[in-house]
């Protein structure tokens, strides 16, 4: 619990807090912050140091982090609570787990629980539930059917009309080595959480919430977004196209947007 998370902040008013997702970064939600620091306090944390530890970390246990750091840093505040992907998950774990803390979230293609089951792609599946340490990751990234995941992998979690096209696949030594330290991290959570636990406690949830998601998205589909939605009682649900997994970076005015009408509608009620 001693891990330390750095943060940008801007803006006044209403706290508001947005979660990127794994292996994402703060600037991917620098749009949609400089949209919104005109009515808001913005605070994008940086988690990569959570996400990649030197130490595992289980997903329960980040929630844990994430809470501590939130009592600490804004003492006696209610925080609205935006996340992309696992970021999303992140959100959802939080509100749960401690809802004195959560006054209203948004939740953006978020991961949702018991995420492997769900996976769209095949190459995936495989990789994400087969228990391989890091040396066999690396290895069998350097494989043909390696290059088939990494190139799926950049097809859902990279957004090439904003950041441009980049060959994931053709990743050598140090560079494919931190993308198998990063799958290696992943793929150990994903298969070490107790899913069940999240499900159940998922079916009570009676939060305020809103979920977004890209019915097009290669990562899960508009079903299984949807039947997350109403397993979580989100009854406020908003169907995008066009934008992607990464939808904060292809979308950004819309995302900000949609995050803004949220906020105030809530509150007017």
């Amino acid at each position: 619990m001693s891990h330390k998370i750095n943060y940008r902040e801007r803006g006044q008013g209403p706290l508001l807090l947005l979660l990127h997702g794994y292996g994402g970064s703060v600037h991917h939600w620098e749009s949609v912050a400089q949209s919104l620091e005109s009515q808001f306090r913005v605070v994008v944390p940086n988690l990569s140091h959570i996400y990649l530890s030197t130490d595992k970390i289980f997903f329960t246990v980040q929630i844990e982090i994430l809470a501590k750091f939130i009592r600490e840093t804004f003492p006696a505040e209610k925080i609205i609570v935006a996340g992309l992907s696992y970021g999303g998950a992140l959100s959802w774990g939080l509100s749960l787990q401690h809802p004195q803390l959560v006054q209203k979230m948004i939740l953006i293609n978020p991961m949702i629980s018991d995420p492997v089951r769900h996976f769209l792609p095949k190459e995936l599946k495989f990789f994400f539930s087969i228990p391989l340490n890091l040396k066999s990751i690396y290895l069998m990234l350097a494989t043909p059917m390696g290059k088939v995941f990494l190139k799926r992998a950049a097809q859902i979690f990279r957004d090439e009309r904003s950041e441009g096209t980049g060959a994931l696949e053709s990743l050598k030594g140090r560079k494919l080595l931190f993308v198998s330290h990063m799958i290696h991290h992943f793929s150990w959570i994903l298969r070490s959480e107790d899913w069940g636990f999240w499900h159940g406690k998922l079916h009570n949830h009676r939060g305020e919430c809103r979920l977004i998601f890209d019915q097009d998205d290669l990562l899960f589909s508009a079903d299984s977004y949807l039947k997350f939605a109403a397993h979580i009682g989100c009854v406020d649900v908003i169907a995008l196209s066009d934008a992607g997994h990464i939808a904060i970076k292809s979308q950004p005015e819309i995302i900000a947007k949609l995050i803004e009408e949220y906020i105030r509608e809530t509150r007017a009620a």
